[in-house]
């Protein structure tokens, strides 16, 4: 587990001035440790209390992935000691640290021999008159991801001198910075260099074989892709990748694939031997991106969303309502409004209208957690059309064991045995994690467990992790049945089946690919419950090939744009291809960018 420290320390005279009049705690002077559990593992925090106060809250460690957790670990500590309370706000997408944070700072204060209900005055809300904050710029981007960045760079790069750039959440980032900022592309500096030729006709026609795969593992045609939506990222990619290394944002690498299926990616978010959080890969890049834009006087706003459009009499977009903590105002665009909001992976009322089988593990998904359809919903309420048959960007499989859960993922199924609750296989764990997502939403009653043993790669991490419920361990596989709630006969003959499969290489039963198949031999055996694992959503509003928002007749809604994940179905049928999610969020917002400033 990576450590880290932040702290905060306060002056007890200032506390002092601060400490509301209802404030009756008393304390025992001291220093005390706690943890709690966060979304990757055990957030620990060290509290100094005085006789009568808080004086200082550190997180000493924990392994949050950082572009989801940083605002909490900084905001939440200074908040308990700025207010002396634990009734602070938890942060916005960083809900789970938050609570986290809070619920270990209060085993503190019970050691401290207070009664945590002393401290639970709400911290009093500034509603000072803040005056008129009607703002004027030429560009408003609502949504601060890789698609909004991008735009605001590229609107920048292209002549625009006033660009504001809203985010609703305390940090940059969205989707993009909790990925590894895998990018598939051709004709990029790199492929220039080692005299790969660009052959666009090649990979549309691979994408042409892999979106008919799609269709027919779900046995239905969505009418999507749209080949010329592909044709355009494929040109467009390339150049968006030797632009942002023009402007020095971004360093592109490639990595060779692992005989097991996994990147061989030292600097990916989630590192695939671990599980845990790293704060490079997609991380470092929105990082980078919000310096170029501080360093062009780019007017950056967090903790800010977007909740309404502004049109004139013509039904044209001329800004955007916004709120943050003080209040709304209104912000006029002259050239446009931009709409990078991400998908709705993250909202379950959008999850149950559109894809409720996938509703159920929406506290699983790796999308951002700004990704509620803010952008959506507004482009819709002046005439944008929603496309149909919306999907979700599928990754596999997940545990909701947070110390295991990003290893799960990097790993997915390649190499394990899977069974239902009857303790029978279900499909071919040699899926791509798309055609597994599938499999996995379509178990009767959402459960399936993955099994391994002492031979398995990641053996000693699941050792670490075993709790009971998610992770089970047994010397035998039928007291591992009991563990798992499952029928011993059932699961013994399922693993005698797979194991002749393993030893002749033929899986008779569902075909899975003798380079995958391990036998199950060598106890201590393993069992992981996992669950559906989703990264996005396929979905949007209907935008033509500038990325305006289109109305239901095909009109143009003029001074709107809608790109990324706010608007990519007709990328794909159903399946989302590997590097192409980070791509189109930066190619879409560069364009974007550039037909603004036309």
């Amino acid at each position: 587990m990576k450590k880290r420290l932040i702290s905060l320390f306060v002056a007890l005279t200032m506390l002092l001035c601060l400490i509301p009049a209802a404030f009756a705690a008393t304390f025992n002077a001291g220093t005390y440790t706690a943890s709690a559990n966060g979304m990757n593992g055990a957030v620990t925090v060290e509290v100094t209390f005085s006789d009568d106060a808080i004086v200082s809250v550190k997180v000493t460690e924990q392994a949050e992935t950082p572009a989801i957790a940083s605002g909490a670990l900084e905001q939440i500590p200074a908040d308990i000691v700025a207010h002396q309370t634990l009734a602070v706000d938890t942060v916005t997408g960083a809900t789970i640290t938050s609570k986290a944070i809070l619920a270990a700072v209060e085993d503190c204060v019970k050691q401290a021999g207070a009664d945590p209900d002393t401290l639970r005055t709400p911290v009093e809300k500034n509603t000072a008159d803040v005056g008129d904050r009607t703002a004027h710029v030429e560009v408003l981007v609502i949504g601060g991801g890789g698609t909004g960045l991008a735009a605001a760079m590229s609107a920048m790069d292209n002549g625009a001198k006033n660009v504001m750039v809203v985010e609703k959440l305390s940090r940059f980032g969205g989707s993009t910075s909790v990925s590894g900022a895998v990018v598939a592309a051709e004709n990029t500096y790199y492929t220039q260099s080692i005299g790969l030729e660009p052959n666009s006709e090649v990979w549309l026609e691979e994408w042409k074989a892999s979106s008919d795969s799609d269709i027919g593992v779900l046995g239905k045609d969505p009418g999507y892709p749209t080949y010329e939506r592909v044709s355009n990222y494929f040109t467009q990619v390339g150049e968006t990748i030797n632009w942002l290394e023009d402007e020095g944002v971004a360093h592109w690498v490639t990595y060779p694939f692992f005989p097991n299926g996994r990147y061989q990616v030292p600097d990916y978010v989630i590192d695939s031997e671990t599980g845990a959080a790293d704060p490079e890969g997609g991380y470092m890049l929105i990082d980078h991106m919000v310096d170029w834009l501080k360093n062009h006087d780019a007017d950056l706003r967090l903790s800010t969303t977007g909740t309404k459009l502004l049109t004139n009499d013509a039904g044209d977009v001329i800004g955007a309502t916004v709120q943050d903590a003080s209040g709304s105002y209104d912000v006029y665009a002259s050239r446009g409004v931009v709409l990078a909001t991400g998908g709705f992976a993250a909202s379950e009322p959008m999850m149950r209208e559109y894809l409720p089988q996938f509703a159920d593990w929406i506290d699983l998904t790796t999308a951002g957690a700004g990704d509620t359809g803010d952008g959506m919903q507004m482009a819709l309420d002046v005439g944008g059309v929603f496309y149909n048959d919306p999907y979700v960007i599928t990754l596999g499989s997940t545990s909701r064991n947070g110390s295991i859960a990003g290893f799960c993922m990097s790993v997915n199924l390649w190499g394990r045995m899977v069974v239902n609750s009857k303790a029978q296989r279900f499909f071919n764990e040699g899926y791509m994690p798309y055609q597994a997502t599938v499999a996995l939403s379509r178990t009767e009653d959402g459960i399936a467990w993955a099994l391994g043993d002492s031979k398995f790669a990641g053996a000693a991490l699941l050792d670490a992790a075993v709790d009971g419920t998610e992770v089970v361990k047994a010397d035998t596989i039928e007291e591992l049945a009991a563990l798992m709630g499952v029928d011993a006969d059932t699961l013994v003959k399922s693993v005698e089946t797979y194991n002749t499969a393993c030893a002749t290489g033929n899986d008779t039963e569902f075909g899975k690919d003798a380079s995958n198949l391990t036998a199950i031999d060598a106890a201590p055996y393993y069992a992981v419950r996992i669950y559906v694992c989703t990264g996005g959503t396929i979905a949007g509003v209907k935008t033509n090939l500038d990325f305006q928002v289109l109305r239901e007749d095909g009109s143009v809604i003029n001074g709107l744009y809608a790109g990324g994940e706010t608007s990519n179905r007709e990328m794909y049928a159903y399946a989302y291809s590997s590097g192409s999610g980070v791509g189109y969020a930066l190619a879409s917002g560069r364009q974007i960018g550039m037909n603004l400033m036309k």
